[in-house]
């Protein structure tokens, strides 16, 4: 019989193939994805529709659909070896009704196709730059990422992709999307790659939420139309 792990009311199975020894310390001892698990639910609503950008091992999907009622969510993950994983932590919770798709997600420059994943060990560590030291690459299908929230009409993202958040949001159209709750990999992108992140979100109209950010983890919500245009009123 497979062990199972447990956190925060979601059980893993302990492929060992996948859970390395060190993700399993981080979810015997409860930290695993601890600022998603504490943040989601302070803006994360049961009618949100949710697209999960880097979804691992499928913790924080199978988290959200289970504790914070979430019936609707689409898990993009490039790595194929965890789009299997994913779907068996789902059917082991009960979590029917959630999308995986294996592909990668982009800004809406350029046109879209094939591009190479670097995977590596543990798991949370593989993204698109080769340049550090990694077990394989695999190719993967891009898309646009506004074509997927078009799709799924989604009114929020969850992103952890590993540096990929530098240049995710410019250009691209976040229309029906209200927020954003990204974890920024300062190590990967620098503080220069912070500035973009934040400057693309705000000429999208987005703001920085302190109440919900922690660390790494922060938050952006959709600033109203009607508090835009009396903000441009006020200059003008």
């Amino acid at each position: 019989m497979t062990k199972i792990l447990e956190i925060s009311g979601v059980r893993i199975p302990y492929d060992d193939s996948i859970i390395t020894p060190k993700i399993a310390r981080s979810i015997e001892k409860g930290r695993y994805e601890n600022d998603e698990v504490t943040g989601t639910p302070k803006f994360i609503k049961p009618d949100d529709r949710v697209i999960e950008l880097g979804a691992g091992i499928g913790f924080i999907s199978t988290f959200i659909a289970t504790s914070l009622g979430v019936k609707n969510v689409m898990c993009v993950e490039a790595d194929p070896n965890l789009c299997k994983f994913i779907r068996t932590v789902h059917k082991e919770n009960g979590v029917t009704t959630a999308e995986v798709r294996n592909v990668v997600a982009l800004n809406d420059a350029g046109g879209v196709g094939t591009i190479d994943f670097y995977v590596r060990e543990p798991f949370w560590s593989s993204s698109l730059d080769g340049e550090d030291e990694y077990v394989k690459s695999v190719e993967v299908q891009t898309i646009h990422l506004s074509s997927l929230i078009k799709e799924f009409n989604a009114n929020t993202l969850i992103v952890d992709i590993e540096g990929g958040e530098r240049d995710l949001f410019s250009p691209l159209d976040l229309t029906g999307i209200d927020k954003v709750f990204l974890e920024i990999h300062t190590r990967k992108i620098k503080r220069i790659g912070i500035k973009m992140c934040f400057d693309a979100l705000s000429d999208c109209g987005f703001a920085y939420d302190q109440q919900v950010s922690r660390g790494g983890s922060v938050l952006f919500r959709r600033i109203p139309k009607w508090q835009l245009k009396a903000h441009a009123s006020d200059k003008g």
